[in-house]
């Protein structure tokens, strides 16, 4: 095995045993519920939904199915199948980074991508963004083979382009912003790819027809606006978030271990963000005075900045559409310019070393501070210790399918308590919502009431009051994020004459 080889193949498996190490620490949250759920839906429907209205990544779902029946269902394989992915990419930046900036940049790139704590999050994620992230990735690198200044195999690489980035379209929705960072590309290596621009036209051709199903529902419903159910962010606050979770994870406790205060550790993650941003700005402007590798980076650029600026614009004329998951796939060319920097400063050794630490203080909050909640193990409470048929009323509603399960994992099905979904109460009085609890639970001794995310549909807290004001409370069990009380129902009282 050659010497070159061994390190990049040392931090492949780095990321392969931090990416799967963790894998079952916290239960399934709602959505990785519904990737089950969806992928073992019957095939038919499966494919149906490829071109369905509203539906995101039907063929992400429709790989699972197929990982399901290898492997079986449970939540490690779930998770896996996004670990798989995960690793994929962390080959795919060393892979990036050695092509454009030299093999000191890919391992710079590579070991930054592979401690990231926000990738190293949703390469244990029951969905899709692993997926879409390693597509995505492979399709640029594709590109860029095929109109860089290589000459070997450029139609291959096309090929490769125009499969990644179709298959992306069905993993996730907003993927075809990819086409503009690719347009982008293409023009600013105008010096060698404009001899590539007959095939150039006829991927855009091919990518047009897988395109067009998709297209059909998407364009009316981005025309007509609204309707996302998405909060609407400012741009300050989108960039600021983004470039947090890029660096610190998704714990805004990071950085952990140095300022306990959190004044303090806000002042310490600005810090941080401001170094290393500063470092890619420095190298950024020298490479603006080379040829070498100014169009590379300028493609980088573009490629970590436009999908997150798309998106903004579009929040703000049509409708809310931005969440740091979307743009989740902008990162790989921010490590890999980080990775640039590091490795070609004056200071790399400073530069990587602060990178490192960054990103261990986010991984060790992320272990440290659970995100998900534990409906595993507030289901396995409540199938313990209820009682054959007792009602468990869900706020929200929706849990019934997370509860339904691991009330399957555990070995429970049929169920052996009654779930009752509460009702939506943002738009509601408590007397309104009161009657609907009642109806319910008509005939019912006790009851468990089951709060996890209750701030969706329930903001002012009717459930809970209305239980609290005429049931009795009997136990009541904290898990993370998830909140359990048992009642029993008041005894009436007599009336005297």
């Amino acid at each position: 095995m050659r010497r070159a080889v061994i390190l990049p193949l040392i931090v492949s498996c780095l990321a392969f045993a931090a990416r799967v190490m963790l894998l079952t620490r916290e239960s399934l949250w709602r959505d990785e519920v519904d990737s089950v759920r969806f992928a073992l839906e019957p095939a038919e429907t499966l494919l149906s939904r490829l071109t369905a209205m509203g539906f995101n990544g039907p063929l992400y779902f429709l790989l699972l199915r197929g990982w399901f029946a290898l492997v079986g269902v449970n939540d490690f394989t779930l998770r896996y199948f996004s670990a798989l992915a995960g690793v994929a990419l962390v080959a795919l930046s060393y892979a990036l980074g050695r092509r454009l900036f030299g093999r000191a940049a890919g391992v710079a790139a590579q070991w930054i991508t592979a401690s990231s704590p926000l990738l190293v999050w949703y390469a244990g994620e029951g969905r899709m963004y692993a997926l879409q992230l390693a597509l995505l990735a492979l399709a640029m690198y594709a590109l860029l083979r095929a109109i860089g200044p290589w000459q070997a195999r450029r139609a291959a690489w096309w090929a490769t382009f125009v499969v990644a980035t179709s298959l992306s379209f069905y993993v996730h929705v907003l993927s075809p912003l990819v086409l503009v960072v690719a347009l982008v590309a293409f023009v600013a290596l105008w010096r060698t790819a404009r001899v590539e621009w007959r095939r150039a036209l006829v991927a855009l051709a091919l990518l047009t027809l897988p395109y067009l199903p998709l297209a059909a529902w998407q364009a009316p419903a981005l025309l007509a606006g609204g309707g996302t159910l998405l909060p609407a962010f400012p741009l300050d606050a989108i960039a600021s978030t983004v470039l947090r979770n890029w660096m610190l994870g998704l714990d805004a406790g990071a950085p952990l271990f140095f300022v306990p205060s959190p004044a303090a550790r806000r002042i310490a993650q600005a810090l941080v963000l401001g170094a290393l941003l500063s470092a890619i700005a420095v190298w950024f402007l020298q490479v603006l005075r080379r040829s070498t590798h100014r169009r590379f980076a300028l493609v980088l650029a573009a490629w970590a900045v436009l999908p997150t600026a798309l998106l903004s614009v579009i929040s703000s004329l049509r409708a809310p559409l931005f969440l740091p998951r979307y743009v989740l796939w902008s990162s790989t060319p921010f490590y890999v310019l980080l990775g640039a920097a590091c490795a070609h400063l004056q200071w790399r050794v400073a530069l990587l070393a602060l990178c490192t630490v960054a990103h261990f203080c986010g991984l060790a909050a992320q272990v440290v501070n659970p995100i998900r909640p534990e409906l595993r193990g507030a289901v396995a409470h409540v199938l313990r210790e209820a009682q054959p048929g007792e009602p468990v009323v869900l706020q929200i509603g929706y849990l019934r399918h997370a509860f339904a399960y691991y009330a399957a994992q555990h070995g429970a099905s049929p169920l052996p308590v009654r779930l009752v979904e509460a009702p939506y109460a943002n738009e509601s009085s408590l007397e309104a919502v009161g009657a609907q609890l009642e109806a319910q639970l008509a005939g019912a001794s006790s009851a468990w009431l089951f709060e996890s995310e209750s701030q969706m549909w329930d903001r002012q807290g009717h459930t809970r009051r209305w239980f609290e004001t005429r049931w009795v409370l009997r136990e009541q069990r904290l898990f993370h994020g998830v909140s359990l009380m048992r009642f029993a129902r008041r005894a009436a009282q007599p009336t005297h004459p």
